[in-house]
């Protein structure tokens, strides 16, 4: 077994918390920021809302997963349960996009962003290019921040979200600050 991120659908707010939280995460920015450029980049978790529920969806770490199975480059490999992207190698085909039974991978365009005015463009800025993304339960982010969770339980106001680890072991965001509590839940 391996971990992944619980979701109680009847908790679930829609507030979109969780997918600006994954933004911040993978790009390094705050939660403010993200929600700026929401729309130029791009979330790894994605909030499902429809007349009947409302839940957070990402990537539900398969095993065996039908995603690594068909990548034709080698760039999504399962190992130990878990799955890890390997960018460089991705040819962008969306073969995953295809396969992937819950909707959890997305494209994004890595590189540099392209010059404006008279400047020449440099390799870099030419070697900008789509990948296929997919939750990688924030390892970087984690790794980085000394977290035990990821960035999109612990955004969630609502503790919908919450991280399951490989011994069955569930971990929850801690409660909120009263004041942080009242100001989510005005929103």
């Amino acid at each position: 077994m391996h971990e992944y991120i619980q979701v109680v659908a009847d908790r679930c707010r829609a507030c979109r918390r969780c997918e600006m939280a994954c933004i911040a995460a993978h790009h390094g920015i705050t939660i403010k920021e993200a929600t700026k450029r929401r729309d130029e980049l791009v979330s790894r978790a994605k909030v499902v809302k429809t007349d009947l529920f409302k839940a957070s969806l990402r990537c539900h770490q398969c095993d065996p997963a039908p995603c690594c199975a068909i990548c034709p480059t080698g760039a999504l490999r399962q190992a130990n349960g878990s799955i890890i992207m390997h960018e460089e190698l991705c040819a962008a085909c969306k073969m995953c996009i295809a396969v992937c039974p819950y909707g959890a991978i997305a494209m994004e365009t890595i590189g540099m962003p392209g010059v404006s005015g008279d400047e020449p463009e440099t390799m870099a800025q030419r070697a900008r290019r789509e990948v296929a993304v997919r939750c990688d339960m924030c390892e970087g982010w984690r790794e980085e921040n000394g977290k035990r969770i990821t960035a999109c339980v612990e955004a969630c106001p609502a503790r919908a979200l919450s991280l399951v680890l490989p011994d069955g072991t569930v971990i929850e965001a801690p409660p909120k600050p009263a004041k942080e509590t009242a100001a989510a839940q005005n929103q």
